[in-house]
């Protein structure tokens, strides 16, 4: 079962700007929400957040599993991963990448085995187990970070723009494994994306934040065909906001 993630004033900033400014929202367990809005709104930082990678200056974060409050600190962190823009593979092979994560958590070795051999079928990348990571495509690499992250079957999964460098079969794949993530592991899935008809195909929750404000939230089918504030309408419409 995924964690339920809330927040309650969470700001951030960064010299003199304001790249989170008193965010409350709560992402639902098990299910999929996407964070939408322009460059520099605040997606990123927000999604480091939620990963433990950063510190909000004010406002709390709080991880429940089954409507109890997950502590911090090590344990919490293992429950969750993170997937960047741009992952970093180790310049071994994939089913040695893939299996890196497992190992550092102290799975079990036949465990590893099966759980490695599980990931990269679901992530279709089995033909490419052998392979150098260094050898990988873009769209490989960044998929091959969804199979690592898959193998470790967390609680709370953060993908930052995690098709952005795709072609179409590849996208189509990733996204297969994201929802994969969600309905056979119970994940909660938080994805920061640019296509907004992926958020549509994948989230149940849209988040859509400009400036550093999380300006409305709610389920897909709200946001997109009946937005309250009049920025989302125009965003999500296509029209240029600024």
């Amino acid at each position: 079962m995924g964690m339920e993630i809330a927040l309650s004033g969470v700001s951030r900033r960064f010299g003199g700007r304001a790249a989170l400014s008193g965010i409350d929202a709560v992402f639902p367990a098990g299910r999929v929400s996407a964070v939408i809005g322009p460059n520099g709104s605040g997606k990123t930082t927000l999604l480091r957040i939620l990963a433990r990678l950063d510190k909000p200056d004010a406002g709390t974060v709080t991880y429940l599993k089954g409507g109890h409050p997950v502590a911090d600190g090590i344990s919490l962190m293992r429950k969750m991963t993170l997937v960047a823009q741009q992952p970093v593979m180790f310049n071994t092979t994939l089913r040695e990448n893939v299996a890196y994560g497992l190992n550092a958590r102290g799975i079990p070795r036949e465990d590893v085995c099966e759980r490695v051999d599980e990931a990269l079928a679901a992530g279709d990348m089995a033909g490419l187990a052998s392979a150098r990571a260094a050898t990988l495509s873009g769209g490989e690499s960044q998929r091959a970070a969804l199979v690592r992250a898959y193998a470790l079957m967390p609680d709370a999964v953060f993908l930052d723009e995690p098709t952005a460098s795709m072609d179409p079969d590849n996208t189509a794949l990733a996204e297969r494994l994201i929802m994969r993530m969600c309905e056979e592991h119970g994940a909660t899935v938080v994805m920061v994306t640019h296509n907004l008809f992926q958020a549509k195909r994948l989230a149940g929750h849209v988040f859509f934040m400009f400036g550093g404000e999380l300006i409305e939230y709610g389920e897909t089918g709200r946001i997109f065909g009946r937005p309250e504030k009049e920025l989302t309408s125009k965003y999500v419409s296509g029209e240029v906001v600024c």
